[in-house]
C-alpha cells in the first residue's frame, strides 16, 4: 500500500474521532444549557464543534503512521486519538482532581467510534447520517425550546412628556468597590469613574443585594430583593409578577434598549422584559469560552480572543446613535459589560499588561485554577499564594478597561451634547473575590469583596456634582433613585429613592443580601469543603447578610449566625457574636422588622423550584401585595 493510502485512512479515522469526541463534548454542554435555563449560543457551539472535528482530521493525518503496523493498525490509531484528547483534557481540565470529568468526553467517543465501527460494516450511509444528524438535533434542541417558550412581545411606544431625559444605566459587571480608584485604591484604574463622581454623587457604601447576575439584576429591575422577585440560583428566573423598571419607563414613552454581552441579561431569564430592543452580543460567547473544552484549548495555544464582548458592546450603542433620529423618542439605555469577570487574561493586552508583565502562559494558568476553584476544585496553600497576586493584577485590568468602555459609551451622549440632559447611573451588579479569605470567584461567597460595589449618579440638573455619601446603602434604591429623577411614577419598591442624602438623610435602608443555594455549583465542592476559608463561603444552604452602620449580621439557613465589625475589622476575620450578643440581637431585631415589613420569607422557606407569578399565588398572599402596593391593576381584581 502507498501512503496515499494510509493518510486516507489516517483522514477517515480522524474524522470518525472528531466527530464522536466533539458530539460528546457538545452533548454535555447542551445539556448544561437545558438544566441551567441558558440561552441557546448556537453558532458559539457550532463553531467550536467544527473546530475539534478539524483538529480531529488533523491528528488522524499526524497519528496516519500507526495504521502501518502488520497488526491493528487501526485499533493503535484510534486509541492513540484518544489518549491524545486525554492528555489535552488534563492539561486544561476546569477540575483535574475530579478525573471522571475529564476523562468521560473521551470514553464516550471511544464507544461511540466503536458502535460506529459496527454499524459501518452493515450501513455505512447510516453511521455516516448519525454523525452528521446528532450535531444538528444536539444544536437545534436549545433553539426549538426557546421557539416553544412564550415569547415576551415588546412594549408599545407611548408618548414621552417633553422634556423627558434620557437615561443611561450601566452596569460593571463583577465590579467591587475595593480595587476602584475613585474608592482610595492604590491603583489608577477607573479614572474615568473619578470623573464621573466629580460631576455628580458617589455612595462610598453601596452593597450589592446578591453575588452574581440573576439575582442581583432581577432585585435591581424590580427594585425588590431576591427571596421577594423569586429570581435566584433556586428558580433561575424572574417571573411577571412585579414589573421591571424597563416596563414603567417603556410606559412613561421611553424608547428601552438593552446592550449585554452577559447571557443571563435575556429573556431566557425574564430579565429583558420591557425592552423594545436588546442587541444579544452574548450570541457571540466570548465570555462562556472557558467553559468549553475546545476553546479552552485554543486558548492554551495562544489563539484566544483579547475581550468578553465589551467592544462589541460599544460598537453596538454607536451604530444606534448614528442612525438615532434628533426627534426621537427619550431612551432608556441599558448597558453590561463583563470585562471584569473570568477568564481574567482575555482582555486587550494593553490591560493585560498594565500592571504587571508575567508570561501569558503564567497568567493562563492562574486563571485557570481559580476558574476551578470556583467550580469546585481545592486549592493547596501554595497553589493559593501561586495565583493571588497574577489575579489581582489582571482583574484590576480588567476593571481599567471596564472603566475604558464606560468612558466610551459616556462620550457617545456628550459628543451629541445631551450628557447634561441625561440621567447616568454607574454601578456593580455583585463583587469578586481575589484571594481574599483563600477564596476566588463571585456566587458562593458572601464576603464584603463580593458585595461591596460602585454607584455613581450624574444629572446637573437635581444633583451636585462631587458628592460623596459615606455609610453603607443599598444599590436595590437604583430603581426608585431613577424614576425620582425622571419624574416618573414608580411601583412599591422595597428600598426607597437615594437622593434625600443630598439633604442629609439616610438612605438606602435595609442593606440586605441574600444568596441562594445553587445545588449543581454545590455538589461540586466535597462534603466539607468549600473555596476558601471562614463561616462566609460555604457553597452550601442559604444565606442573608444585614448591614447597620459599621455591623454586619450574617445568617445562614442551618443556623449560623455571625456578627463582624467592618470598622475595626473590614476582613471579617473575626466574630463577635458572643462577646457583642446585644448588638446580635439589635440587628436581628432590625432584620425581622424589615423582614416583616418587606414580605421577606424565613431563609428556610420553602421554595418550590417554580418562578412567582400572580397566578400561582394563593388569595392571602395577593391580597397582602396588593394593600401594600406590590401589585394593582387586573392582579388586585
Amino acid at each position: 500500500m502507498n501512503e496515499r493510502h494510509f493518510l486516507l485512512r489516517g483522514l477517515l479515522g480522524g474524522l470518525a474521532w472528531g466527530s464522536a469526541v466533539a458530539i460528546a463534548h457538545l452533548g454535555h454542554g447542551i445539556g448544561l444549557i437545558l438544566v441551567l435555563g441558558q440561552p441557546p449560543l448556537t453558532l458559539f457551539a457550532a463553531k467550536g464543534t467544527v473546530v475539534e472535528l478539524v483538529f480531529g482530521v488533523l491528528a488522524g493525518l499526524v497519528l496516519s503512521p500507526l495504521l502501518k503496523l502488520p497488526k491493528g493498525g487501526a485499533v493503535a490509531h484510534i486509541v492513540a486519538l484518544c489518549a491524545l484528547w486525554l492528555v489535552i483534557e488534563r492539561v486544561v481540565a476546569v477540575d483535574p482532581s475530579k478525573p471522571l470529568m475529564w476523562i468521560a468526553p473521551s470514553l464516550v467517543a471511544l464507544a461511540f467510534v466503536g458502535v460506529g465501527s459496527l454499524a459501518w460494516k452493515r450501513s455505512p450511509a447510516l453511521v455516516l447520517g448519525a454523525a452528521a444528524l446528532l450535531p444538528v438535533v444536539l444544536l437545534a434542541t436549545p433553539e426549538v425550546r426557546t421557539a416553544l417558550s412564550e415569547k415576551e412581545q415588546p412594549p408599545e411606544l407611548k408618548p414621552a412628556k417633553k422634556g423627558a431625559p434620557d437615561v443611561l444605566f450601566i452596569v460593571m459587571d463583577t465590579t467591587r468597590s475595593q480595587s476602584l480608584s475613585t474608592h482610595g485604591y492604590h491603583r489608577d484604574t477607573t479614572p474615568v469613574l473619578e470623573q464621573l463622581a466629580s460631576e455628580g454623587i458617589l455612595y462610598e457604601g453601596a452593597t450589592a443585594p446578591s453575588t452574581w447576575s440573576l439575582p442581583a439584576h432581577a432585585a435591581l429591575f424590580t427594585g425588590t430583593f431576591p427571596s421577594f422577585n423569586g429570581a435566584h440560583a433556586e428558580t433561575r428566573m424572574l417571573g411577571k409578577t412585579f414589573p421591571t423598571i424597563a416596563e414603567v419607563f417603556a410606559e412613561a414613552g421611553y424608547e428601552t434598549r438593552c446592550f449585554s454581552a452577559n447571557p443571563h441579561i435575556s429573556e431566557a431569564f425574564g430579565l429583558t422584559r420591557g425592552f423594545h430592543y436588546s442587541d444579544k452580543a452574548w450570541m457571540a460567547g466570548p465570555g462562556a469560552r472557558q467553559f468549553v473544552f475546545i476553546y479552552r484549548f485554543l486558548d492554551f495555544l495562544g489563539l484566544g480572543v483579547d475581550d468578553k464582548g465589551g467592544a462589541l458592546v460599544v460598537q453596538n450603542i454607536e451604530d444606534w446613535w448614528s442612525d438615532r433620529p434628533e426627534d426621537g423618542p427619550p431612551a432608556f439605555v441599558f448597558v453590561n459589560f463583563l470585562e471584569a469577570h473570568f477568564p481574567f487574561h482575555q482582555l486587550p493586552k494593553e490591560y493585560v499588561y498594565a500592571y504587571q508583565d508575567r508570561p501569558m502562559s503564567e497568567l493562563r494558568d492562574a486563571g485557570q485554577i481559580a476558574f476551578g476553584a470556583q467550580f469546585g476544585r481545592p486549592l493547596t496553600s501554595a497553589e493559593v499564594e501561586q495565583i493571588r497576586g497574577p489575579l489581582i493584577d489582571l482583574y484590576d485590568g480588567g476593571i481599567k478597561y471596564t472603566d475604558f468602555l464606560v468612558g466610551e459609551v459616556i462620550k457617545q451622549w456628550r459628543e451629541a451634547g445631551k450628557l447634561d440632559d441625561t440621567i447616568v447611573v454607574v454601578l456593580g451588579d455583585h463583587g469578586e473575590v481575589v484571594g481574599e479569605h483563600d477564596a476566588f470567584g463571585h456566587v458562593t461567597a458572601m464576603v464584603e469583596e463580593d458585595l461591596r460595589v460602585p454607584l455613581i449618579f450624574r444629572f446637573p440638573k437635581a444633583i451636585p456634582g462631587g458628592t460623596r455619601i459615606e455609610g453603607p446603602v443599598s444599590t436595590v434604591g437604583t430603581f426608585a433613585t431613577l424614576t425620582e429623577l425622571a419624574g416618573i411614577e414608580h411601583p412599591t419598591v422595597h428600598v426607597p429613592s437615594l437622593l434625600p442624602a443630598l439633604t442629609g438623610v439616610q438612605v438606602g435602608q435595609p442593606v440586605i443580601a441574600e444568596r441562594f443555594e445553587e445545588h449543581l455549583l454545590a455538589a461540586r465542592f466535597a462534603p466539607g469543603t468549600a473555596n476558601g476559608k471562614g463561616p462566609q463561603v460555604n457553597p452550601r444552604g442559604r444565606y442573608r447578610t444585614f448591614r447597620k452602620g459599621d455591623w454586619k449580621l450574617v445568617q445562614h439557613s442551618d443556623g449560623g449566625e455571625w456578627l463582624y465589625d467592618l470598622g475595626s475589622d473590614p476582613g471579617e476575620l473575626d466574630d463577635v457574636a458572643e462577646a457583642e450578643w446585644q448588638k446580635l440581637e439589635e440587628l436581628k431585631d432590625d432584620l425581622d422588622f424589615y423582614r416583616g415589613e418587606l414580605l421577606l420569607p424565613e431563609l428556610d422557606a420553602e421554595v418550590t423550584g417554580e418562578v412567582m407569578n400572580v397566578e400561582d399565588m394563593d388569595a392571602a398572599t395577593k391580597k397582602q401585595l396588593c394593600e401594600l402596593g406590590y401589585l394593582d391593576g387586573d392582579a388586585c381584581k
